[in-house]
């Protein structure tokens, strides 16, 4: 069989390794010219044909990232044509693996579940845009930094009771849970010619398939028997930043308990609602959710809380950084009443991400919000303002 595969930035070489271990003739091409020579050379001497530009001709396969647009493939004809995705449900099977995707708030969602699985006694390993590696008594050892592509999926370990995996855009199709955290918009990829919800739904199986409740008007024309969340959570007083907030569960009856005030709570109750959903088909035991929800100290640089000599410092630090996830944090501090004391410090390089951050129209929304706003240039923090907000565009996409 002859493939091509498009794109070897987003994983390509981990498929074209496999199937040229089935005897396959692989093609790939580095469509957008950022392909690391260490790759070019590895895959090279697989037997591998490399190209920089699109070569001309008829394949059996093509394969391609969900998001890579049809204007590379001019001058190539093929059979049969497959998303990334769509080739890792090929080669993958369906084990203990929970895969997470959405818009907002998947790595937030890996943490507090492995959190609360481990507490119930479970051995997990961890993979999200911040790494991946096993997580024990409550810490997340990070071994290595790689990407979410779904491509990934086929290099995660084996042995752990669950493997809790983050993805962009989708996932196998073949997970035995499958959490959507949100679609807090529905943004065109591919060049703006498909939705990012189409590719989103890729991660639906025929295991247990969590959306949100908010959003069935979405999911439900994807996939039937869709498991939905939202309405066990509500707040009894608080929230102030960096104490703790009082929330009320209602899981096998209800619980009254304290979040941590490390990080802000109201950035994380979608967060909680996805996770206490999932736990219950999980059948984890009330006892350990809530034990699990009391000690979970959020995640570092997600509406991370830390005291100053002045007052307090937030951190976002996460690759999807946008105008309306800064605006969303913005309005948890307004909430509180801290909008006016409050300096947005952003930091304006972008690593380790696909999509970069418009500077200028984040300026322009954290001013018309009544917040101050500054390039962190790696001066001194301003010492008038009581909330810094740190804004860092990172990860491993």
């Amino acid at each position: 069989m002859n493939i091509l595969i498009l794109d070897i930035v987003h994983g390509g070489e981990i498929l074209a390794q496999e199937y040229s271990k089935r005897g396959c003739s692989v093609d790939c091409v580095d469509v957008y010219g950022k392909a690391k020579e260490d790759i070019m050379s590895d895959l090279r001497e697989y037997g591998i044909s490399v190209h920089d530009k699109m070569p001309k001709g008829h394949f059996d396969l093509l394969l391609m990232p969900v998001h890579c647009p049809d204007m590379f493939l001019n001058d190539v004809t093929y059979d049969e044509r497959r998303t990334f995705h769509e080739a890792v449900g090929g080669f993958i099977d369906g084990g203990s693996r929970i895969e997470v995707t959405g818009v907002k708030g998947k790595t937030s969602c890996c943490y507090l579940l492995a959190h609360i699985l481990s507490i119930d006694g479970r051995s997990i390993f961890l993979h999200t845009s911040r790494g991946q590696g096993e997580w024990k008594g409550g810490t997340h050892t990070i071994e290595k930094r790689v990407s979410i592509a779904p491509t990934s999926l086929l290099k995660l370990p084996k042995g752990h009771d669950a493997v809790i995996a983050e993805v962009s855009l989708g996932g196998s199709g073949k997970a035995e849970m499958a959490i959507i955290t949100n679609l807090a918009e529905d943004y065109r990829i591919a060049a703006n010619t498909r939705k990012a919800s189409d590719a989103k739904a890729s991660i639906f199986s025929d295991g247990k398939n969590i959306v949100p409740r908010s959003e069935s008007h979405i999911w439900s024309k994807y996939r039937d028997g869709l498991i939905y969340f939202g309405g066990r959570v509500s707040v009894v007083s608080g929230p102030e930043i960096g104490k703790p907030t009082k929330i009320k569960v209602n899981y096998d009856g209800e619980h009254e308990l304290f979040l941590h005030g490390s990080y802000l709570h109201l950035q994380y109750l979608d967060t909680i609602e996805a996770v206490l959903e999932a736990c219950y088909e999980l059948r984890v035991p009330a006892e350990q959710a809530i034990r699990g929800l009391e000690t979970f100290n959020g995640v570092p640089g997600r509406g991370e809380v830390k005291r100053t000599e002045i007052g307090w410092e937030i951190t976002e630090r996460n690759p999807g950084i946008s105008r309306m996830s800064v605006a969303k944090t913005l309005d948890i501090l307004g909430y509180m009443g801290l909008l006016k004391d409050t300096i947005v410090m952003l930091e304006p390089m972008s690593r380790n991400v696909c999509e970069k951050m418009d500077v200028r129209e984040i300026k322009e929304m954290v001013e018309d919000k009544g917040a101050e706003f500054c390039l962190d240039d790696g001066a001194d923090t301003p010492k008038e303002k009581r909330v810094i907000l740190r804004i860092i565009k990172e990860g491993y996409q």
